[in-house]
């Protein structure tokens, strides 16, 4: 009788990991179909910027993410993946931006200018200066959430032209919420490899934010701190929210500074 109580115990010890192990699958599924559908609602609001850089009487060329985020075609990107003095103190890297061209989804190029700029937020807004001719994609941060700690994002992205600019998807999940002086998300190390510019999105659709660069001038701290890496050189990968963006295009002038 003893022995048949331990095997049954030990079938039900089965039984409940196999069931455990069930479930966890089913849930990944679960998340891995919302972040298919969302990237194939979402994605051709996410384009490449091609930008021709001036440093030190040289030009270089640069191609980065942004998200396009109202019908009239303005975009949002990382000030500090086209400028370079975004990321250092008192120092001026004499970075002049000669020429902007948005490549749609389409492979259309459309020219673009800068017409507002935030360095404290890591944030540049570009606009068209002709017509995009067809529908424009974009994303409506008025439909946004705040996520709680652990909660899983949708991060969209686009590979390089090695690629053909195929859409890149991440799910991770929210690892720190910063609260002063502002509030901030900190994506999971998975979130963070698609680069700066582009949409998060919560399971269900509603944006998060955009993925940016949070910099500040780093300490004795900062250096010895935990996390080291990015974290050590006064540089942390953070979620804007998308109310903080929409706060922030309400003052996008409409030409060029």
């Amino acid at each position: 009788m003893n022995e048949d109580y331990k095997e049954s115990i030990e079938f039900m010890r089965i039984w409940f990991f196999i069931f455990f192990i069930a479930i966890n699958f089913i849930h990944a599924d679960e998340a891995a179909e919302a972040a298919r559908k969302i990237v194939e609602e979402r994605q051709d609001a996410v384009v490449m910027i091609k930008v021709v850089l001036e440093m030190h009487d040289y030009e270089n060329k640069a191609e980065v993410l942004g998200t396009i985020i109202d019908p009239s075609g303005l975009v949002i990107l990382s000030l500090s993946s086209i400028d370079p003095s975004a990321m250092t103190f008192g120092l001026d890297s004499k970075t002049k931006i000669k020429s902007v061209k948005l490549l749609l989804s389409d492979g259309t190029e459309v020219p673009a200018k800068i017409v507002l700029r935030d360095r404290d937020l890591d944030i540049a807004f570009l606009r068209p200066t002709e017509k995009i001719e067809g529908k424009i994609d974009w994303i409506d941060l008025k439909e946004n959430c705040r996520p709680d700690m652990m909660e899983q994002v949708v991060l969209i992205s686009r590979l390089g032209s090695v690629a053909g600019y195929t859409p890149y998807a991440s799910i991770c999940r929210i690892q720190a919420i910063v609260e002063k002086p502002r509030m901030l998300f900190v994506p999971g190390f998975s979130g963070i490899f698609g680069g700066l510019g582009i949409p998060a999105f919560n399971l269900s659709g509603e944006s998060v934010g955009i993925l940016l660069l949070k910099v500040t001038n780093p300490t004795q701290l900062d250096m010895g701190g935990i996390g080291g890496g990015i974290q050590s050189m006064g540089m942390l990968p953070v979620i804007l929210p998308a109310e903080e963006i929409i706060d922030a295009a309400s003052h996008v002038p409409e030409s060029g500074d």
